[in-house]
């Protein structure tokens, strides 16, 4: 059955009459123009327009999907890596929230791991500013916020760390210098963000056992005693 009409009173009737609640209440709450329902169901084609904008189209599509229960793959990567440089795939505060909301576990599940967290964590539930890059890890750690198997996995990778930095004659180079010593344990311990309460405790035992050639400072000691 061929459209008859184009406007938004003509749209929202035929929308009632075939029971498209969800792109009905869309239109009506402003948060899709008729048209976009329009075209969505084949009813009618949009017009080719010179200059338009792709990023609107892709806005589009993510709210017709959030529509119907799923999510884009760009605002996935939103609430992954967080907003692109152009611009929010979401129209408002209140429809990013919602995402959030309604995809948390799903966005978790795929990048939650490892000792990292996407954006949407630190946008909702993180209470602070993000960390850095190079220190999340051990941010998270300290903060308790790692399931067991990540915390688990976490001190075993770091524990390697530990123990490499503490081989004869082992080096570090920083991309400019090579470093020996205790120069090269730190820097070491540093770039693999070994948290300091770690680094003491398996110092400790090094100790104790008499392995450790050279005491080896947590990372942010050095820092702390300028």
């Amino acid at each position: 059955m061929a459209l008859h009409g184009t406007s938004k009173a003509y749209i929202c009737k035929r929308l009632e009459q075939e029971g498209e609640t969800a792109l009905l209440a869309a239109v009506r709450d402003g948060r899709i123009t008729a048209l976009t329902a329009a075209v969505e169901l084949g009813w009618v084609q949009r017009p080719s327009l010179m200059g338009g904008s792709v990023n609107r189209a892709k806005k589009r599509q993510h709210q017709l999907q959030a529509i119907a229960g799923e999510l884009s793959p760009g605002a996935k990567m939103e609430l992954w890596l967080g907003p692109n440089p152009s611009g929010s795939y979401f129209s408002s505060r209140e429809e990013l929230v919602q995402a959030w909301e309604t995809h948390q576990d799903e966005i978790m599940a795929r990048w939650g791991r490892g000792g990292r967290r996407p954006a949407g964590f630190y946008e909702f539930v993180w209470d602070g500013p993000r960390p850095p890059y190079d220190q999340e890890r051990s941010t998270l750690w300290r903060a308790g916020v790692l399931s067991v198997d990540e915390k688990v996995a976490l001190e075993r990778e770091w524990k390697v760390e530990f123990e490499k930095a503490h081989r004869p004659d082992f080096f570090h180079h920083t991309g400019r210098e090579v470093l020996h010593g205790d120069a090269a344990v730190q820097a070491h311990l540093r770039w693999a963000d070994v948290p300091r309460e770690l680094v003491k405790r398996w110092t400790a035992a090094l100790q104790r056992r008499g392995r450790v050639r050279h005491r080896a400072p947590a990372p942010s000691e050095e820092a702390a005693a300028k």
